[in-house]
């Protein structure tokens, strides 16, 4: 996941995980953050994290992502 971060009309939960995100590497100039990491930083449910994302990605908070294969 990548994020954008404009922090008004959070929930407490949606300010977390944009928190998890910020922390995590950048990729392609942007704060990045697997979802098996929020997961076990958060300690929140994958249901509950599913909701989570899914709101923050239509608040246009955070973007997917993913990671090219280097390969």
């Amino acid at each position: 996941m990548e994020t954008t971060v404009n922090n008004s009309n959070l929930t407490e939960l949606e300010s977390l995980v944009v928190s998890i995100i910020k922390i995590g590497d950048d990729f392609d100039e942007k704060p990045s953050q697997c979802i098996a990491n929020i997961r076990d930083i958060s300690g929140i449910s994958n249901n509950v994290l599913r909701g989570v994302l899914s709101s923050l990605l239509q608040k246009g908070i955070i973007e997917k992502g993913q990671y090219r294969d280097w390969e």
